[in-house]
């Protein structure tokens, strides 16, 4: 990522009224599919979070426990509201009293880790409890254990090819933009990527154990995730354990930030507008995390192996396209800016930056 020292007020303006600058990284799916074109409920350990001051999603979220979702530190912001959704691939937004209230879930603690480092981007990775059982609609999705992570770290370098066709062996999701400006889809998108190598990876990442990278394992097609989508959740699966009712498949991270995809796609051609795709890597967390739970709930026994093992009846990797349905290998328009209505999207975009980028 790019550090710049913008003042306050031209950011503001400047994300308000126009597109980002190419130098302006954001949270940030382009080229995906509707995960409701493969079944109800494809991805059971999706959620997401409403915004404080409109019926809209702002940041994603992921299912690991029976009242704790994952996400984002820099989702726990002012505009991040205190509700979260889960158990559904469709979101009607911009008017949530359509959605049934057991698909709503009301937070009750919010802890971010507490090194987050708002410049680097560094443990950007929350908590979220919420009122009552998730496991009502939705289902918890395994975090990446050291070992699983070093076998991920493997995979990749032993795939990856810089300019080439690579193999798909993510998928990332979110209600995050997808090809209209400041436009939230209500259906969730899914997206097929690539991972990186770290020493690899187009971006500025000063500590590899923080981070996952990805992108677009189409050389011709730009894949990534967009504003909005910050702290949904990037999977891989474990071939060793397809057999597994839960498929093996494992979180490795949430969304972080990368590229504003609109400048991305709109210039595909061109290296220099296009930083990969950055994920906080979940292994990396796994102890804060049970520590975390731990000092919330006054319960030493809790541990993320203790999650009753998911039952997942279909398998994302056998299903999901690499490519968008109905289209060639090649670029379509992508979106920049959030998922906020346009009163609000510098606003939130504003928070995120000066949380990241001082």
């Amino acid at each position: 990522m790019y550090k710049t020292s913008l003042r306050a007020s031209a950011v503001l303006l400047a994300l308000a009224t126009t597109p980002s600058i190419a130098a302006t990284p954001v949270t940030k799916a382009i080229n995906g599919n509707n995960a409701s074109a493969y079944g109800s409920l494809l991805l059971p350990w999706q959620a997401a979070i409403k915004q404080t001051l409109s019926d809209y999603t702002g940041c994603g979220a992921v299912v690991i426990a029976e009242n704790w979702v994952v996400t984002a530190a820099h989702c726990d912001v002012a505009l991040i509201g205190n509700v979260v959704i889960a158990g559904t691939s469709y979101i009607p937004q911009g008017d949530l009293t359509k959605l049934d209230d057991k698909y709503k879930f009301n937070v009750t603690s919010r802890l971010p880790h507490p090194d987050f480092d708002s410049v680097n981007a560094n443990h950007d990775i929350a908590l979220f409890r919420v009122d009552r059982s998730l496991f009502a609609v939705a289902q918890p999705i395994k975090v990446a254990t050291v070992a699983e992570q070093l076998a991920v770290d493997q995979e990749f370098a032993n795939t990856w090819v810089a300019g080439a066709d690579s193999k798909a062996n993510l998928i990332a999701s979110g209600w995050g933009d997808t090809v209209t400006k400041g436009t939230t889809p209500s259906d969730l998108q899914v997206v097929k990527l690539g991972g990186i190598p770290d020493d690899q990876c187009n971006n500025t990442m000063t500590d590899n154990n923080s981070f996952l990278c990805a992108d677009s394992n189409i050389a011709n097609l730009v894949k990534d995730v967009c504003a909005g989508d910050s702290g949904g959740p990037i999977i891989w699966q474990n071939k060793n354990l397809i057999g597994d009712a839960d498929k093996g498949l494992r979180l490795v991270g949430v969304t972080s930030n990368g590229a504003d995809c609109n400048i991305k796609n709109s210039n595909a051609d061109n290296p220099a507008y296009q930083l990969n795709g950055q994920y906080s890597q979940l292994s990396t967390y796994r102890t804060w995390i049970e520590s975390t739970i731990h000092a919330a709930e006054g319960n030493s026994s809790f541990s993320l192996s203790g999650v009753a093992t998911p039952v997942f009846s279909q398998d994302p990797f056998t299903e999901v396209e690499e490519k968008p349905k109905n289209s060639s290998s090649s670029s379509s328009g992508g979106s920049s800016g959030g998922s906020l209505p346009l009163w609000g999207l510098g606003l939130l975009s504003l928070v995120g930056f000066f949380r990241r980028h001082r």
